[in-house]
């Protein structure tokens, strides 16, 4: 392995900040499309759902909408309907633990 690494070398680079900002988002987007893979391939269990705490439903939930509003943002509609149908089965949950 090479030790050549230079932090001053990406400091000074006057594109370093988009491209960190870039790759944030391209690692946020490619979380998301994983996510919604496996809820599309095997959905959201209600029995994992009742057993979480209430703050990891919480939690739940929050993914889920931002996962929709991202959906939303590239205009990907018929992923927002799977989204909708595990953030009702959540809220449900949820609603009967508050």
């Amino acid at each position: 392995m090479e030790d050549n690494f230079n932090i001053d070398d990406y400091i000074n680079d006057p594109d370093f900040e988009q491209k960190m900002e870039d790759y944030k988002e391209r690692m946020i987007h490619e979380a998301i499309e994983h996510n919604y893979e496996n809820m599309a391939k095997n959905g959201i269990s209600d029995w994992h759902v009742r057993h979480m705490n209430k703050d990891e439903m919480t939690q739940l939930k929050e993914t889920l909408q931002f996962m929709m509003k991202h959906f939303l943002e590239y205009e990907e509609y018929e992923k927002c309907i799977l989204m909708k149908s595990e953030l009702e089965k959540v809220n449900q949950i949820l609603e009967k633990v508050s």
